[in-house]
C-alpha cells in the first residue's frame, strides 16, 4: 500500500514539475517572439507597430527584419 502511494506521489509531483517546465518555456518564448510580444497578426499591424515610439531599440530590428522578409 505504501509504495502505491509512494508512486503516486512521484507522479504527481512529475506532472507539476512538467506543467511549471512547460509554463517557464512559454513564456520565455513568448518573450523572445516580438510578434507574439506586440500581439501582430498582419502585415497591416506590422507597420503600424514599427511606426510607434515606444517600441525598444532591439526589438523595431527583429520587426524590420520580419517586415523586409515578407515583401
Amino acid at each position: 500500500m505504501t509504495l502505491i502511494i509512494i508512486l503516486l506521489v512521484v507522479a504527481a509531483g512529475l506532472q507539476v514539475g512538467i506543467f511549471l517546465y512547460s509554463r517557464n518555456l512559454k513564456k520565455q518564448q513568448k518573450k523572445d517572439d516580438v510578434l507574439l510580444k506586440y500581439d501582430i497578426k498582419s502585415r497591416s499591424e506590422l507597420f503600424a507597430v514599427l511606426n510607434r515610439t515606444d517600441i525598444p531599440e532591439d526589438d523595431l530590428v527583429k520587426l524590420n527584419d520580419i517586415y523586409s522578409r515578407q515583401e
